[in-house]
């Protein structure tokens, strides 16, 4: 039992560690906040808002370079220096001041630089034993060796430790149930689970359901091969996710320690948040960055930026953040690319161009953003990279030819917006005595369209003030506006979810499901109305889910009636965990005739996430129905 004592005291270390403030690092760059609002620091004090450019290097000189299918300096300039010289001439003409992950570190370019080392990986933290006695010094010998030569070098603001870590709750959780006792994670988890049931294995199967032979005790789930499921109606979810906080805290207290070592003048960035965040981890790095760094998948084509995600990290973490990816594609572009999946892309250049400069200014109005990275310099090969993402995300196409559009408005944009994130301000969330005021749709909203590109209004109809039970945040945002035709609703969170967790047969349970659970009284006496979001097994894809609405009237509690979701009720087309749904809620279902300007209404919301992790609610609060202007 002396390696189980040894483990589970390195964890409750590396929890107590979690509390003490970053430290700036000394003599190099650091981070200052003014007027409220969040800045990276050069060496010679100035104020610095990152403008940077992911992959800003020369590309491989591969198959498909000298085919002339994928971006090659070698094709283009007579010499690496060449290149570089003309490459930083560009983005310096388009307003960019950073080279981002991924980009050359020799001194062919002078950009300030944020390298993306993999330290967690190379030091084998995410997947093998991270609570291993011996893992510090290792870190720490790994991080040596990285930055040995870009030690104390004035251009390296800091350093991303990782790129899109993910802390995927139940995978992490299930792989150290599965390990053999000798691994020090296995124990910590097991004493986790332990602790948390006092013991008693009758109260562990409340929340689990044992599916590998033969486990029924405590001391049978320390076997190599274990395995539990979500028992539905339980509450095995927030197990999962203590040792998700656990294990993150450990991560994190490791990388900064072994970067303070390695070259305390340069900044722990974070591990790049992969396009969603885990409250958890974001928890557990409180104090253990300089600045927190996350990619992020525009909610909207407009460029719409949802603000709960930045609002959250302010409150979960208080650390500067880097948005250290973000990309906009167009279906019409000169590489072939075929915009395979999920992320951003629309259909010209010249909605690109619209999304992406709207987007760049929504960011940085947020006081806590200390700076924007575009991923990536040039396109990705014809027909796609190595593991088959294939999309336009460049500023040149895959022959060296800007995208003349795109650079003009960032030329002309880029240069304005420190100005503009100097002026940037919280929104004001503060309780007021008057009631709500609920917009009047402008233009015709359609449930229907997989769309919420005809919603011109999110920053009216959004709804604040929501809660959540400490320590966590809204994981979304709630939009409401009003018509003749009746309430229109939208949501966008994110909620990321392992749907085999669960142990059950046939349908999805619906207590399970991910809700968003709306109370109306507008004269006629409260009506309850519930969209669940169940999940299927995608119809071309397997290995996806597809989220299907179903729409349900209760009774207090009870959903008593299942109603046609047709015209009413859509999720749209975008992938876990992000979650994207619309409603329209019409004057029959709320028991009267119709809906007035100037009439008060009685209205709380309720989102749950799946599996009942996390629930935000809002009111019941007071409404009136705007008035059209006069």
């Amino acid at each position: 039992m002396r390696a189980l004592r040894s483990a589970a005291a390195t964890a409750v270390l590396a929890l107590a560690a979690l509390l003490p403030p970053a430290v700036a690092a000394a003599g190099g760059w650091s981070t200052t906040r003014h007027d409220g609002v969040h800045w990276l620091v050069q060496p010679d004090g100035q104020r610095f808002f990152s403008l940077g450019v992911n992959t800003v290097n020369g590309g491989d000189d591969d198959d498909k370079a000298r085919t002339g299918r994928a971006y090659f300096w070698g094709r283009h300039h007579p010499s690496l220096a060449a290149w570089g010289t003309a490459t930083e001439r560009r983005l310096r003409a388009w307003g960019f001041n950073t080279a981002g992950g991924w980009s050359d570190e020799s001194a062919v370019m002078s950009l300030p630089l944020v390298p993306e080392i993999d330290l967690g990986r190379k030091a084998q933290l995410h997947w093998y034993d991270i609570f291993d006695p011996q893992k510090a010094e290792t870190t720490r010998a790994v991080a040596r060796e990285i930055v040995a030569a870009q030690r104390g070098n004035p251009r390296v603001i800091g350093r991303f430790t990782d790129n899109e870590v993910g802390w995927w709750s139940s995978p992490l959780f299930l792989w150290h149930l599965e390990l053999d006792w000798q691994f020090s994670s296995k124990q910590v988890l097991w004493q986790l689970l332990h602790d948390r049931y006092d013991g008693r294995w009758e109260r562990l199967l409340a929340d689990f359901v044992p599916v590998s032979p033969g486990l029924d005790s405590f001391e049978r789930l320390k076997a190599r091969g274990a395995a539990l499921k979500l028992r539905p109606g339980g509450q095995g979810i927030h197990a999962i996710a203590a040792f998700t906080r656990l294990i993150a805290g450990r991560y994190y207290r490791l990388v900064h320690d072994a970067l303070r070592d390695a070259d305390p003048r340069a900044l722990v960035m974070g591990d790049r948040l992969p396009l969603y965040y885990n409250q958890d981890a974001v928890l557990a790095q409180r104090g253990l960055v300089d600045v927190l760094s996350t990619n992020y998948n525009v909610d909207v084509p407009d460029g719409w930026v949802a603000p709960y995600y930045f609002e959250g990290l302010r409150d979960l973490s208080g650390a500067p953040v880097l948005v250290s990816e973000f990309f906009f594609a167009a279906d019409e572009n000169r590489s072939g690319n075929s915009n395979n999946g999920h992320l951003m892309h629309v259909k010209t250049q010249a909605e690109r161009v619209r999304g992406a400069t709207a987007a760049m200014r929504h960011f940085a109005s947020f006081p806590n953003v200390v700076g924007v990275h575009w991923f990536q310099y040039y396109d990705e090969p014809t027909g796609g990279r190595s593991d088959g993402e294939d999309f336009n995300m460049g500023l040149v196409d895959i022959h060296d030819r800007p995208y003349e559009e795109l650079v003009a408005a960032f030329a002309a944009l880029n240069p304005t917006l420190p100005a503009l994130h100097a002026q940037a301000r919280w929104a004001d969330h503060a309780p007021v005595s008057k009631p709500r005021t609920i917009r009047r749709a402008t233009g015709t909203l359609d449930a229907a369209d997989n769309s919420l590109l005809d919603w011109t209004d999110k920053a009216g109809t959004r709804l604040v003030r929501f809660s959540t039970p400490a320590p966590y945040v809204p994981f979304g945002d709630v939009h409401v506006a009003w018509s003749d035709r009746g309430l229109h609703v939208f949501h966008i969170g994110q909620n990321h979810v392992d749907l085999d967790l669960l142990a059950h047969d046939g349908e999805f349970p619906l207590s399970e499901t991910y809700r968003l659970r709306i109370t109306v009284d507008a004269g006629a006496g409260e009506r309850r109305y519930a969209l669940h979001l169940a999940p299927r097994t995608h119809p071309t894809a397997p290995e996806r889910f597809v989220l299907v609405p179903q729409l349900w009237r209760y009774n207090g509690e009870r959903p008593v009636e299942r109603l046609d979701p047709r015209g009413l009720a859509q999720v749209i087309d975008t992938l876990l965990p992000h979650v994207q749904v619309e409603a329209l809620i019409p004057p029959s279902l709320l028991g009267v005739e119709k809906l007035q300007p100037g009439q008060t209404v009685r209205l709380a919301i309720e989102v749950t996430k799946f599996y009942r992790e996390l629930t935000m609610t809002l009111g019941p609060d007071v409404a009136v129905l705007e008035r059209a202007p006069e």
